[in-house]
């Protein structure tokens, strides 16, 4: 067998000793890169929980947002009282203008109960019956009085041809006395029996 010096013997145990140094270097580095991956396999799990976490509950939001939208409130808009109506823009304006254009017409507009002279068919004159049978404001059958009778008439016409034509039809509905009359300021002025 060999015979080893001292020298030799103390390379080889400095060989061994670096050796075991750099293995020991080396097993430490291994188990940070182990400890490492370890890391950053629980963060890639963490990132993947999370980010299926985070698609469910998108999907979850889209589903309800397209299917049930009542459930957050998506679909009341502004609430309004019971008296009250939502009305476009363009609606009103229409209606606006169709008041401006009635108002124009109304002012062409000729009351036929402010003419001085017009023609009405006199339906009746009584001494009991005093009931007023139209408002104030617009009146078709009129009331008046001529000594102690109660007069009432219908139709206020220029001419005494639209009257008659008006007189034809209320006899037809049992006026039998019905005729026409002339009126001036207010007055019967003529009669047609």
């Amino acid at each position: 067998m060999p015979i080893l010096t001292e020298k030799e013997l103390q390379d080889i145990v400095n060989k061994e000793t670096e050796a075991k140094s750099k293995l020991e270097t080396k097993n430490q580095e291994l188990l940070k890169l182990y400890k490492t991956e370890e890391h950053l396999k629980s963060q890639r799990k963490s990132f993947v929980a999370s980010t299926v976490i985070l698609g469910m509950l998108f999907l979850t939001l889209l589903f309800t947002v397209l299917f049930q939208p009542g459930l957050l409130g998506l679909n009341e808009g502004i609430k309004i009282s019971d008296d009250e109506v939502v009305i476009k823009k363009s609606t009103l304006e229409n209606y606006r203008d169709q008041g401006l254009d009635l108002e124009a017409r109304a002012s062409k507009y000729t009351n036929p109960l402010e003419l001085n002279e017009f023609y009405a068919v006199q339906l009746g004159a009584f001494k009991k019956f005093n009931t007023k049978l139209s408002s104030d404001s617009y009146s078709v059958v009129d009331n008046a009085n001529f000594k102690d009778f109660n007069l009432y008439t219908l139709g206020v016409f220029k001419t005494e041809e639209e009257a008659e034509k008006l007189r034809n039809v209320v006899k037809q509905l049992n006026f039998k006395d019905a005729f026409v009359g002339k009126y001036k300021d207010g007055e019967r002025v003529e009669s047609n029996y």
